[in-house]
């Protein structure tokens, strides 16, 4: 009976040893049948131990020398790694576990997968080396081997070189150490790469590690064999093997989370000037591409950079990826202006203002989390400080600008966007694809990952490092005019009310005089690319801020004539009417935060539904949810609210979907009239929080009130309850 069970444990080990490099192909074979392989996977891996329970009786017990330790320290750790697999997999799962409803915690699976997953690689291929040998024997029976041979052996061994050394190449090539350091979350695939050629090189990273712990393992043993001295320290090697998995898995959390000691984005780091000092700042000329003489930057005493004026096109081309349909590209003119090389630090800020609202604390970071109204006083109160006439006069919500003030004032949108591009007509000043190594931005989501998400070789620009932090105000390089981080870190608010643009006006624009949201510009530390181009468009109403967003100043370099008079437009909002909770849900969070909502208040649910629903499959639906942002459908919604008028305020639930609201929110929003009403956005998320979801809802909804945001992080988890009832008192919203 010994003979048949060897070689039931052989033909186990050896399906799990094909199934390896098939699993490892997902993009190749397709989730449900990568999660039907994954499986039988489990299923192999569970016969395994049970066929060896030899092994977990004698774990604890006997003399530990080097090749043991080494062994067990690593099925310990292969151990581990199967778990992770599982959990995330049955998680994940829109197949074969579907039937247990688990929803939440997505991101984190997906993220816990692609890490273990490749690990698990390394592990199993480990694993296979040191139990190499125990294969011999079967294959000499098998093919009628003798049981020594000098030529087979010098054959084998050089096969075993040239598949290492293929190997080596292989996980080169494939990027491994990224996914074994989580240094991406996407899986990247070469679509001209043959579907056999990507097999043949995780069969050959697979033959590297059984080969290198083969050879390994033989050494080990070697250095075992020394009798009595080695034999006494049993008990130290045996506590090695139970220390050696959870030392690595504790070094593995550290190295994931450690911040880089040499930052590495800050490129081109510089001293702030002194205030009481010419600027120092060295600024580059460039040529516009649109035909304007070299543009002269010239620094003057308060370290501000004089901006010669010039005509640009400003918005975007109609084939500019991600571009919106309110960016309609138009000539512009504007005059000389001073503008400040930085954003406003916090230390600046605090020192006019004695207040720092900032999210995040530090002397050289932006200030941040400050309203447009908040950068009006501020501009007012540092120009009195240094005997400056202030820009603005504000009387109740009417904002009248001197143009001809002397004093430090916020940049008209026209006029910000001419100094982001400076000179450039590419959809950022980089003249190419932006990289986290030249800004502070959602590093995971260059641009056009949207488009590239799975197969990346078409991007000219890789996912990188996400900071979830702003940095200091002179880090990175500046652009062409010598003005830093007018791509990202914070985006920074102008002057204008948000409308189309009046194409009529060329001369020194500043936006209409009366509207319901301001303008910001550049994107900021928690961005995506696509909304950090140089013509992207972004809108708050004006007495609203947030931790991405900061200000950077200007002054006249000519003087202005008469004054602009800038109202906001009342919204007249009803009261006395009912509550809605309006949401839109995928994977289940968005619900569980509704219902909790509703538990609380007592208000109506009402979910939106779709006559054609997204996909239950996760890699396919984030396919379908970009193209429908990019081309902005309209998706058909197949339940409708009876009598909508009835309701005042209105919480509109969603995920965070590329940054952006699904468009089935977009098709809500246009399918009611919201004037007069209370929105107020809930929003479930993996870590971009709202992204520019909020921008789009007030873009769509411009004639209604948007109060306090809640964002969620994915379901919520224990502290739901107590997030949700502290949000509603901030909203003054009552509960039952």
């Amino acid at each position: 009976m010994k003979q048949p069970k060897q070689i039931v444990k052989r033909i186990v080990d050896l399906a799990m040893i094909v199934l390896l490099p098939l699993l490892m192909a997902e993009i190749l074979i397709g989730q449900e049948i990568h999660e039907w392989l994954g499986t039988v996977m489990l299923v192999l891996f569970l016969t395994h131990h049970l066929l060896n329970l030899g092994w977990w009786k004698s774990f604890p017990k006997g003399k530990y020398n080097p090749s043991r330790t080494f062994g067990t320290a690593l099925d310990l750790l292969l151990l581990l790694d199967m778990a992770a697999l599982c959990i995330s997999g049955i998680m994940m799962s829109g197949f074969v576990f579907r039937f247990l409803h688990i929803s939440g915690g997505m991101m984190i699976a997906r993220q816990l997968h692609l890490f273990a997953s490749h690990w698990g690689l390394i592990l199993m291929s480990a694993h296979l080396g040191i139990h190499m040998e125990q294969f011999f024997p079967l294959f000499r029976k098998l093919f009628h081997l003798s049981e020594k041979n000098a030529a087979r052996t010098c054959v084998l061994r050089i096969a075993a070189i040239v598949l290492s050394v293929y190997g080596l190449y292989a996980f080169i090539a494939q990027h491994m150490t990224d996914y074994l350091f989580l240094q991406t979350h996407f899986v990247m695939f070469d679509e001209t790469k043959a579907a056999v050629v990507y097999i043949a090189e995780t069969v050959a990273i697979l033959g590297l590690f059984a080969v290198a712990a083969h050879y390994s393992n033989k050494l080990l043993r070697k250095a075992g064999q020394k009798s009595e001295k080695e034999r006494s320290n049993g008990r130290a090697l045996k506590a090695v093997t139970f220390l050696i998995p959870v030392i690595v898995c504790v070094l593995v959390v550290v190295g994931l989370n450690l911040p880089s000691q040499s930052e590495p984005w800050q490129v081109n780091p510089t001293e702030p000037p002194d205030e009481s000092s010419t600027s120092t700042v060295e600024n580059t000329t460039s040529p516009s591409e649109s035909g304007q003489p070299d543009q002269q930057v010239v620094p003057v005493e308060d370290g501000f950079l004089l901006i010669k004026g010039g005509s640009f096109a400003m918005g975007s081309p109609e084939d500019e990826p991600w571009r919106s349909a309110d960016e309609t590209q138009h000539t512009v003119t504007v005059s000389d202006f001073y503008m400040s090389p930085y954003e406003v630090r916090q230390s600046e800020y605090t020192a006019v203002m004695d207040d720092n609202p900032s999210n995040f604390n530090g002397e050289d970071l932006p200030v941040e989390n400050i309203s447009w109204l908040d950068a009006i006083a501020f501009c007012n109160a540092l120009s009195e400080k240094e005997n400056l006439t202030p820009a603005y006069q504000i009387d109740g919500e009417t904002v009248t600008w001197d143009r001809s003030a002397s004093g430090y004032r916020l940049p008209t949108e026209a006029e910000w966007e001419y100094a982001c591009r400076a000179g450039t007509t590419t959809p950022f000043n980089t003249e190419t694809s932006i990289s986290p190594e030249e800004s502070n931005y959602y590093g995971h989501y260059p641009y056009e990952i949207e488009d590239n998400y799975f197969s990346q070789e078409n991007l000219t620009t890789k996912p990188g490092e996400y900071r979830q932090t702003t940095v200091a105000v002179d880090s990175f390089s500046p652009n062409n005019w010598g003005l830093y981080n007018m791509h990202g870190n914070v985006s920074e608010w102008v002057w204008d009310y948000y409308d189309e643009y009046d194409t009529t006006n060329e001369a020194d624009p500043v936006g209409p005089e009366t509207g319901t949201r301001r303008i910001y510009r550049g994107g900021g530390w928690n961005d995506f690319a696509k909304n950090m181009r140089s013509a992207y468009r972004a809108t708050l109403p004006e007495d609203k801020g947030s931790f991405n967003l900061g200000i950077r100043l200007v002054r006249n370099a000519v003087n202005g004539t008469g004054n602009i008079v800038s109202s906001q437009t009342g919204i007249e909002t009803e009261e006395g009417g009912r509550m809605l909770i309006a949401f839109f849900s995928w994977g289940g969070n968005t619900r569980g935060i509704a219902e909790e909502i509703q538990s609380q208040t007592g208000a109506d649910l009402f979910e939106i539904e779709l006559v054609t629903p997204y996909s239950d499959d996760y890699n396919t639906v984030l396919m379908e949810a970009q193209h429908d942002q990019n081309i902005q459908a309209r998706p058909e919604i197949r339940n409708h609210v009876e009598n909508f008028e009835q309701y005042d305020i209105i919480l509109l639930g969603y995920p965070n979907w590329w940054a952006s609201i699904p468009m089935p929110i977009a098709s809500f929003l246009e399918e009611y009239d919201f004037s007069g009403k209370t929105i107020i956005p809930f929003c479930s998320h993996g870590g971009g929080r709202f992204g520019q979801s909020l921008t789009a809802i007030t873009k769509l909804a411009p004639d209604a009130v948007m109060d306090e945001p809640l964002s969620i992080h994915y379901s919520g988890g224990s502290s739901l309850s107590d997030d949700i009832a502290a949000w509603l008192e901030t909203n003054k919203i009552s509960t039952k």
